[in-house]
């Protein structure tokens, strides 16, 4: 049965292509144990290795809570992955969404 309060997420200190595979097999099970909405919190203080394959795991993850009115929200960024988020053009898609409707930005192109 899901939990009622959200339980963070830490992120790994390597996200790459190396780690991939390990990385999404526990955010599918931390997804799995998320409340049915709202926030659900995502710590990034601990990256200090990210490539495409880690940022694109973090949109599938964001894209993934979204359907299911849900919404990523990423605290303690780290240098490595917010540099990662903005080089990458996917920034705002990791950002926090007012009242967690991860909808906000479905307008804005």
């Amino acid at each position: 049965m899901p939990q009622t309060k959200p339980q963070t997420l830490r992120l790994p200190a390597e996200l790459t292509i190396y780690t991939a595979s390990q990385c999404r097999a526990a955010m599918l099970d931390w997804l799995a144990g998320q409340p049915v909405d709202g926030l659900c919190p995502v710590d990034g203080a601990a990256v200090d290795q990210i490539d495409g394959a880690g940022v694109q795991l973090l949109v599938s993850l964001a894209k993934a809570l979204g359907s299911r009115q849900r919404a990523l929200r990423l605290v303690d960024a780290s240098g490595p992955l917010q540099a990662a988020c903005a080089s990458l053009g996917v920034a705002d898609l990791l950002a926090e969404r007012p009242n967690g409707d991860p909808s906000v930005d479905a307008e804005r192109t």
